[in-house]
């Protein structure tokens, strides 16, 4: 065992140390983090980023360009799976005169990476990588390849959204994410633990509950943060809190709220800016990091092009899926990689009043893994209307096993009576149709997935039903 792995919150001895040993080894990990970085890197494209954001449309399209094409290169030379692609398919980058000609590629599928394996993997590379893997909702385990280099440029992206949200590095920040910096079996007291190291508070979120909402307010009202950085389950959670004991956050230092990693819906982004009295930045990324949308002033989702080339596959609908190319990874790069993910592109002409020219995006929907079906043929998406407004209402997750049966598992506060029962079963049905059964289940919780995410849809469905 490293002394990376014995240092983590996942750790035995994180588990079973006292919570001030835990708060040290959490600021020593971090600290050893740091070391890891490329810190020339780090600061070039800080630098880069920076003016990269004020570029007019002309100018970026140039450097996504430049970017892609010195991506191809690189890939054609030393990625064993794209010299072999190219040379199949005569595909010579140097020729590469407009963004249109990134399309003698084809689409690169989940199931192409991980068929492909290590043949993704440049050759030459860095001896220092670090390997990931994501399973998404469903399906088989995907790997990904990182360097230094590659961990420097997604930090600096990270780092230009908050700065977006009005933080600048060494402030106060609190982080309620998927991080299990207290201990699954501890069922009281302080569900947080201080990183020193980072100035940053660090809550749990898979202790939520509607009996310690007050808990987790008081100690972020105290810390005070800067910055709250959360999965929007998890800040939405407190928000709702708030509104069922009628009461705001009083933190006075609070500018933004940065959540990622989970859709949020309109409803909640506006109530979290509601109760917490400020504003509310969404951010997306990619597990695969071929792409990344981040939030402005204006609250406006902008595609950051100097990250990547995004391309918008029109579904006929108003929305599209996201092809991306991404700029960061030459240790593992992956080109024109089809994410899953669907957005609602802006009008094409629209001009965001914060005076970046990146495109706009209206909402970010999110995966398209889980959907309702019904009997009728429908597949029924973006259910959080159904939870609109209902007070004491707290989380929800709409389940499916059968094709003709729903179960709607709620927390509920002490406002949620029958008639916000009979409210949201009239709305489902509504939504969903008669021919669907659908039960309200009450529960003392919403289990999260491994990393601390929460599932508004889950389907249990074969392929077949």
């Amino acid at each position: 065992m490293d002394t990376w792995t014995v240092l983590s919150s996942h750790s035995a001895l994180y588990r079973h140390a006292a919570p001030g040993l835990q708060e040290h080894l959490l600021t020593v990990q971090s600290r050893l983090r740091a070391l890891f970085i490329e810190h020339g890197t780090l600061q070039r494209i800080r630098q880069a980023i920076a003016r990269n954001q004020w570029l007019p449309p002309e100018g970026w399209r140039a450097l996504q360009l430049e970017e892609a094409r010195g991506l191809a290169l690189h890939a054609a030379r030393r990625v064993p799976y794209y010299r072999d692609l190219f040379g199949r398919l005569g595909v010579d980058p140097l020729t590469w005169r407009s963004l249109d000609d990134l399309h003698a590629l084809p689409e690169l599928s989940r199931e192409d990476v991980i068929e492909a394996g290590t043949g993704l993997l440049a050759e030459g590379g860095p001896l220092l990588r670090f390997r990931g893997s994501t399973s998404g909702t469903t399906g088989r385990a995907l790997a990904g390849w990182r360097d230094r280099a590659s961990i420097a440029f997604e930090q600096a992206f990270v780092e230009r959204q908050a700065a977006w949200a009005g933080y600048r590095p060494g402030e106060r920040r609190a982080w309620l994410r998927g991080d299990p910096v207290v201990p699954a079996h501890q069922a009281g007291g302080a569900l947080w633990r201080m990183n020193r190291a980072e100035n940053t508070l660090l809550l749990s979120s898979y202790h939520l509950s509607p009996a310690n909402g007050a808990a987790y307010i008081e100690a972020l009202e105290r810390f005070d943060p800067v910055l709250l950085q959360a999965y929007p389950s998890s800040v939405s959670h407190l928000a709702r809190w708030l509104e069922e004991h009628d009461r705001v956050y009083q933190g006075a230092s609070l500018r933004g709220v940065v959540t990622s990693s989970e859709t949020l819906s309109p409803a909640d982004r506006r109530l979290i800016a509601e109760r917490f009295g400020c504003r509310v930045f969404d951010w997306y990324g990619a597990f695969e990091r071929v792409a990344a949308i981040g939030t402005c002033e204006h609250g406006n989702y902008h595609v950051l092009e100097d990250y990547g080339c995004v391309e918008f596959e029109p579904n006929g609908d108003g929305s599209s899926n996201l092809i991306g190319t991404g700029f960061g990874n030459r240790s593992m790069p992956l080109l024109r990689y089809r994410t899953d993910d669907v957005v609602v592109p802006a009008d094409p002409g629209y001009r965001c009043p914060c005076g970046r020219s990146f495109r706009v995006v209206e909402r970010v929907l999110g995966r398209a893994d889980d959907v309702i079906r019904t009997p009728d043929g429908r597949h029924v998406v973006m259910l959080d209307w159904l939870f609109t407004g209902l007070f004491g209402l707290l989380e929800a997750q709409v389940v499916q096993e059968r094709l003709n049966e729903v179960r709607i598992r709620i927390v509920a506060g002490s406002e949620f009576g029958v008639a916000g029962e009979q409210e949201l079963l009239a709305r489902a049905l509504e939504r969903l149709g008669p021919r669907v059964t659908i039960r309200i289940e009450r529960v003392a919780r919403i289990e999260r997935t491994r990393n601390g995410k929460f599932r508004q849809i889950v389907s249990r469905l074969s392929g077949e039903q």
